[in-house]
């Protein structure tokens, strides 16, 4: 293809790949139904359809009313194009109009709708009854065979079939390594495992990979896909979620030492809450709190209108993610009405939007704190050295009320207490962090009292907003004061400096101001921050009709003496990390039809009553109770849920089609015995084997005869499998497979000798083209990130690697268990004009060149890398005729071409 052609392709290839929601059932039941319920089904719904339009039936839509289908028409009317303006007393907001506008482009997808469940009248929700009858909430019933080979067995009997003859033992390693590590092996482990004769030579093999570090890697990624890991928010400009990337090397080190899934739920959900945190031994750095950054990883608007609808809208992220991703629940279905299919009761959903409510974001430190403790217990014991902070401020004292008291005086007589910072300031408000630890210094908050270095958050009560200002005196260097709405730190600037204050007056005392006006009634809370260096101070805050007045103070800092300036030298850098801090507990009220203007009945803080009725105790958000009980092993989704999720990825396919919706809209199991058999396995010890290992899954699945068997029938069986099991559902072969994108450019990386297995650490940027444009676009990263794995490169949600994106890399909104596998002309063209494909053949080129040798040894040795083969005698022959072919014409990139060839070939990117 001529380079300038290619350029074009390129530029046309290469454009913004913003993350984009999905347009799907999922789509509608999050986005459309509820606006449908809110806005048009009381005239166009059950008892009543104007012009002969019903819309709260997927019937009714298809079928449209008296001025025609309704899907022509919907987006129209509601953004008042022409003559139909709907809703006719009021247009819509702009963001409704576009999931309106959205969903027709899209298609206008609307969920098949299947019977009502046995059990009630038709369209009551009889909780009790959908559970019943449906398979999926029944208790989980061990069958009496004892492996997966005998229950697959069972059933391809039924229809006259068996397994496919073993696969190739080259074919297998590759399928193996790809499964388990993400890469190809290297031709020298591709023979050796082909010239083993040991009877278990594949277990140890199976052994040897799961104990690479390389498990962790890949395996993290499919749970980063559940999790819909970014390191940004996206919206307009795209802002950081600050240290992001310790979730994922947490999930990374948490797969590899193989933590029971058990206790990897219980840390993702209530790490912050568990008595004895989880260490790294690395280097003692807290797991069990770093786990909790599972719920920061949604989409987030920056400034929105509405900042009550924007947290209700975040926290049914978190809890779609959650319910899709442990339990295989669309919960979010419930969010403005109970769920159409399965037994969760709008209650439900809010029951749990409570929990999540009750807890606060919070950038923590999660590095090992018993090292600072240590340091600084010992400059204690090392003498008496008073470090006092007294504030310095004539008017703070109580005076009479009389004509000559102070104008700051007279205004906090009128004004309401918020805060007085007396010797019980801790029983009320939140102290996190070694800067603000218990013993560190009596009266009022500061930081600074042990160490400048030390870091530390100090938060509020939650409030209403009732009065008109909130005045708070504080002091500090490099700190931050921030007014949290709504649970949402909100990037606005009203009269009195914004939201988000910087504090850096050093020991000058001043009012932070906050004009609450329009926001009436709704909660807030105050938050001091110390990232350190530096210090933050608070004296003092006040609810009042009318900003203070300035008035002089100051509040000192400690003097810095050598002991101290010795034990800040030795001070460990700070590690931050995205977490959840527990709050007081606050029950939800349920938002009728969804609106959280409409508040209804008070929803109890609980887990779904499907599971358990009793209502989460204690005086926090009850996520440490609530993690207990999603991982009671009486639960029956969590264990069939995971077990499914490893059965599709080594299989291609899951037991359950629909692997993140087990419910009623979901599909049934082609093997109910061996899901049941695979999770009653998972969540017990086994022979002497450790409950709820997944490593112990991965090695029963892998060493099954299903497993290892080839991807090409016997023509018997082929002929047979046409009519008896045509989707392959019964396993009488195993899948071929494409890779996912990040295999694909990691195997680049291998076979090119560029793969850095480096571990862990910040992402690394993006490389981005002038094509690619928008807000909050980053600094461009190399072109081959650095040669680091591509679970390593930051996942910018505006600014999505568009390699990635044609080969159907999921956009982070929700949990994604199932990867679109699509075959479009945009990956034809990534992988022949993308320059780090062209980049990866350059440099493999140079690899096998400077490995010498005649040119049928470069070419086996390129077949064996790319394929894990040797040529055959026409790929040979081809190969070197096309190598001196080119050097007779003077050609230089004559085995960079040939190397981006084998790139482009079907077999590199797909296994058998």
């Amino acid at each position: 293809m001529p380079r300038s052609l290619a350029a074009v392709l390129l530029a046309l290839a290469a454009g913004p790949a913003a993350a984009q929601a999905p347009v799907d059932d999922a789509f509608f039941e999050a986005k459309v139904r509820p606006l449908l319920v809110q806005h048009c089904q009381s005239c166009h719904g059950k008892d009543k359809h104007k012009g002969e339009l019903r819309l709260d039936t997927k019937a009714g839509f298809d079928k449209g009313g008296e001025t025609g289908p309704a899907k022509d028409l919907v987006a129209a009317a509601v953004r008042y194009d022409g003559d139909l303006k709907m809703p006719p007393k009021g247009k819509l907001p702009d963001a409704d109009i576009a999931v309106f506008t959205a969903w027709v482009k899209g298609g206008a997808p609307w969920p098949a709708e299947k019977a009502p469940v046995a059990g009630g009248p038709k369209g009551a929700f009889d909780l009790a009854a959908r559970a019943k009858a449906h398979w999926s909430f029944q208790p989980v019933k061990r069958p009496a065979a004892a492996t997966i080979d005998e229950l697959l067995l069972a059933k391809l009997g039924e229809k006259g079939l068996t397994f496919a003859p073993p696969a190739d033992p080259r074919a297998l390693v590759r399928r193996v390594y790809f499964d388990l590590v993400g890469l190809p092996p290297t031709p020298e482990q591709v023979e050796a495992f082909a010239a083993d004769a040991d009877p278990r030579a594949f277990e140890k093999l199976v052994d040897k990979l799961l104990a690479d570090p390389g498990y962790g890697e890949r395996w993290g990624r499919h749970w980063l896909d559940l999790a819909r890991y970014a390191e940004t928010q996206g919206h307009e400009f795209d802002y950081d979620i600050a240290d992001a990337w310790r979730y994922r090397d947490y999930v990374v080190r948490a797969l590899n030492r193989d933590l029971p899934y058990n206790q990897f739920l219980t840390e993702l959900i209530a790490g912050d809450l568990l008595p004895q945190p989880r260490r790294n031994p690395a280097d003692g750095s807290n797991e069990s709190l770093t786990a909790t950054g599972f719920w920061w990883l949604g989409e987030g608007k920056h400034s929105p209108v509405d900042s009550r609808s924007e947290y209700a809208d975040r926290v049914d992220n978190q809890i779609d993610a959650f319910g899709k991703g442990v339990l295989g629940l669309t919960i979010s279905c419930a969010r403005c009405h109970d769920h159409k299919f399965d037994p969760v009761a709008t209650k439900d959903y809010y029951a749990l939007f409570g929990v999540l409510s009750s807890s606060r974001y919070h950038r923590a430190e999660v590095g090992d704190e018993r090292v600072t403790v240590k340091l600084l217990d010992e400059l204690k014991a090392s003498g008496p050295r008073e470090r006092a902070v007294v504030e310095r401020d004539g008017g703070a004292q109580e005076q009479p009320a009389d004509a000559g008291r102070s104008p700051l005086d007279a205004w906090r007589a009128k004004a309401t207490a918020f805060e007085r910072f007396d010797a019980g300031w801790r029983t009320r408000w939140d102290a996190a962090g070694l800067a603000f630890r218990p013993g560190a210094g009596d009266g009022f908050p500061h930081s600074g009292r042990e160490s400048a270095k030390l870091a530390g958050a100090l938060r509020s009560p939650t409030f209403v907003i009732d009065q008109p200002y909130l005045a708070v005196r504080v002091a500090g260097e490099h700190g931050k004061a921030r007014l949290i709405l709504n649970g949402l730190q909100l990037i606005q600037a009203p009269i009195y400096g914004g939201l988000a204050q910087p504090v850096n007056g050093k020991e000058q005392l001043r009012w932070v101001v906050y004009d609450l006006r329009m926001w009436k009634g709704q909660p807030a809370y105050f938050e001091l921050l110390d990232d350190g260096p530096g210090f933050v101070a608070v004296t003092e805050a006040w609810f009042a009709d009318t900003p203070p007045p300035a008035a002089p103070g100051t509040v000192p800092l400690p003097p810095a003496d050598d002991a101290t300036k010795a034990v800040e030298a030795k001070l460990p850098p700070i590690a931050f990390a995205p977490t959840l801090r527990d709050a007081a507990g606050r029950n939800e009220r349920v938002f009728v039809r969804g609106n959280h203007k409409t508040p209804g009945v008070e929803a109890p803080r609980a887990f779904l009553e499907v599971f358990d009725k009793t209502p989460l105790a204690g005086p926090g958000s009850g996520r440490l109770e609530l993690g207990r009980k999603v991982t009671d092993p009486a639960n029956p989704l969590v264990a069939r849920v995971l077990v499914n999720r490893l059965w599709k990825h080594h299989f291609g396919e899951g037991l359950v089609r629909s692997p993140d919706d087990f419910g009623y809209q979901g599909q049934p199991p082609t093997h109910p015995e061996l899901l049941d058999w695979l999770a009653a396995e998972f969540v017990s010890p086994g022979d002497g084997g450790v409950p709820w290992s997944i490593k112990r899954m991965h090695r029963l699945m892998l060493l099954s005869t299903a497993y290892r068997q080839g991807s090409r029938a016997t023509p018997e069986q082929a002929a047979k499998a046409v009519t008896a099991d045509p989707q392959n559902k019964l396993l009488h072969r195993q899948n071929v497979r494409r890779l996912e994108a990040e295999a694909i450019r990691d195997s680049m990386l291998a076979v090119s000798g560029r793969l850095d297995r480096t571990i862990g650490g910040p992402g690394i940027l993006p490389y981005l083209t002038e094509h690619q444009v928008g807000r909050g676009k980053p600094a461009s990263g190399p072109l081959d990130g650095n040669g680091r794995r591509s679970v390593y490169l930051a996942v910018r949600r505006n600014f999505l690697n568009p390699m990635f994106v044609a080969f159907d890399y999921p956009t982070p909104f929700s949990a994604i268990g199932k990867r679109t596998v699509s075959n479009v002309p945009a990956q034809a063209l990534v992988m022949l004009n993308n320059p780090f494909v062209v980049q990866q053949a350059e440099l493999w080129s140079r690899r096998v060149t400077a490995g010498g040798g005649s040119a049928d040894e470069r070419v086996t040795r390129m077949y064996a890398a790319a394929f894990g083969r040797a040529p055959t005698a026409d790929e040979r022959a081809t190969a070197t005729a096309f190598v001196a072919d080119a050097a007779r014409e003077g050609e230089p990139r004559a085995w960079a071409d040939l190397a981006h060839a084998l790139f482009n070939a079907k077999e590199f990117i797909f296994i058998e």
